[in-house]
């Protein structure tokens, strides 16, 4: 309990130093990069893998028997 009291003490401390902001200019934008413009592609590729497991998985189940 004591623990508790000590770090709230040192919070509230902290939270109420005036800090200045920063130096210099804002840092420029990050750039537009096209995240998802082909995810059919990726999309694809998951259906295509899968089709292929259970392919192997069938081939390894018929052999088996």
């Amino acid at each position: 309990m004591t623990a508790l009291f000590y770090n709230l003490i040192l919070l509230t401390q902290q939270a109420s130093d005036n800090v200045p902001p920063p130096n210099g200019d804002p840092p420029p934008p990050a750039p537009g990069l096209p995240i998802d413009d082909h995810i059919w592609v990726l999309l694809a590729a998951g259906l295509l893998f899968g089709v292929y497991i259970l392919y192997k998985r069938n081939q390894a189940t018929n052999k088996a028997s």
